[in-house]
């Protein structure tokens, strides 16, 4: 995804709390969402506030973060985005679709190659569910210069 790897030449980090403070018309308010929303987007005119959800771990949060960079800079005109907890598979280009690819992109591309098998286990670690393993196939493999 062309987005991320220039988020990634630009800003020179894959951590998103730190890129979420680095772009310019983005918030992240980090709130008490409950058990299931584990973060949300909402943009007004040209800014974007991003509230993710106290109650995940910290690499769950940094998953959610990014995706949710991912609707901030991609799919501005969507109206609220929510990430849940029990989220299901994202139909190939909606808004959803579009925030994974970029979170996908921005936290395990171009890091050179990922074996399959490891798949479930990163999804794992970042709490994302298994389905979404597809995102591998739609990364880039090699290293960013």
């Amino acid at each position: 995804m062309k987005k991320a790897d220039a988020v990634l030449r630009r800003y020179s980090t894959r951590d998103p709390w730190v890129l979420g403070r680095c772009l310019p018309n983005v918030m992240v308010i980090p709130n008490d969402l409950g058990e299931n929303i584990l973060g949300y987007t909402i943009t007004d005119r040209k800014i974007s506030i991003i509230n993710i959800n106290v109650q995940t771990d910290e690499v769950t949060s940094d998953s959610v973060l990014a995706h949710e960079i991912g609707h901030a800079l991609l799919t501005r005109n969507t109206g609220a985005n929510y990430f849940y907890r029990n989220a299901h598979i994202a139909a190939v280009g909606s808004a959803e679709y579009i925030a994974n690819c970029f979170m996908f992109e921005f936290l395990f591309g171009n890091q050179g190659p990922i074996n399959p098998m490891n798949y479930n286990h990163i999804l794992s670690m970042y709490g994302l569910p298994a389905w979404m393993t597809r995102y591998f196939d739609l990364i880039g493999q090699e290293t960013l210069d």
